[in-house]
């Protein structure tokens, strides 16, 4: 493995949630079984179905987590961030990937394979813990994305949205297309452009380019608390 690889492997690793308060020991012994993987964008490093022989987390670029209908419309699960760990959970029941991932750019991902990381999760007991809270984690997260489909509408949806990835902040850079946002809220790039319409109409937000603007965050977090 190369220095420049093997410092990449490192940072994603270090940043991973799913390794957090593991010591420096452990953490090389995690990096010693990963390698990095490299995929083009629009390239799909997973299909629904698939054997899942490894799971990865993001190291650079932008990728995209979706499933796909029957009709063949496709629902986006996540747009995971450098750092965040996909495909764990299927390592374990079934060992198929419960959806598709497609690289939304040239994308570099750290890759893991199941058996080896299957034998170091039984002598590392915190590793367990810690992949226990992330999947409890992950389940809470997907329950709330099933509450928000059934019961809220759009426009909190999209204020939510807003809220939960400013950070704090009172703006913050959109990084993923309008399309792909639709389709991780549950709707239609023409619903969602009625959404933005409706906030920035209300004063809560404005935008600049891909810039958006939260004007009245207070407002705001009231419309994400909302149902209509």
């Amino acid at each position: 493995m190369g220095t420049e690889n093997k410092e990449k492997i490192s940072r994603a690793v270090i940043a991973c949630p799913l390794f957090s308060g593991l010591q420096k020991k452990e953490l090389e012994e995690i990096i010693q079984i990963a390698d990095l993987k490299h995929i083009s964008g629009g390239q799909l490093l997973f299909s629904e179905g698939d054997p899942a022989n490894y799971f990865y987390i993001t190291a650079t670029g932008k990728l995209r987590i979706y499933k796909l209908s029957s009709s063949g419309r496709e629902q986006t699960l996540m747009t995971p961030k450098p750092g965040t760990s996909i495909g764990e959970a299927a390592l374990f029941a079934d060992g198929a990937y419960p959806a598709y991932a497609e690289a939304q750019s040239d994308a570099e991902l750290v890759s893991i394979e199941k058996n080896r990381f299957l034998e170091l999760l039984k002598s590392r007991p915190r590793l367990a813990v810690n992949m226990i809270a992330l999947l409890s984690q992950r389940l809470k997260n997907f329950a709330h994305k099933i509450e928000q489909l059934s019961l809220m509408g759009v426009v909190p949806r999209l204020a939510e949205y807003i809220i939960q990835n400013s950070d704090g902040k009172t703006e913050f850079r959109l990084e993923i297309s309008k399309a792909d946002l639709a389709s991780l809220l549950g709707t239609v790039p023409e619903t969602l452009s009625r959404a933005f319409a409706k906030l920035k109409a209300g004063g809560y937000i404005s935008e600049t380019g891909n810039a958006i603007n939260i004007d009245d965050p207070e407002g705001l977090r009231e419309i994400a608390s909302s149902y209509d």
